[in-house]
């Protein structure tokens, strides 16, 4: 049952660091565009998923 808290809590903290990751991206790069954005953002929510 631990093991579940952990690997619930540790996608928490991945999901929360690609999403930070993915604001900071998108106030601090003035060419990119919200398609880029959003694309990298699925990109890395799929390796989440699979990961």
């Amino acid at each position: 049952m631990d093991r579940t808290v952990e690997a619930k809590s540790s996608k928490m903290t991945n999901f929360s660091e690609i999403v930070r990751k993915a604001y900071e991206t998108g106030v601090s790069e003035n060419e990119i565009t919200v398609e880029k954005l959003i694309a990298d953002l699925k990109a890395d929510l799929k390796n989440l998923m699979v990961g």
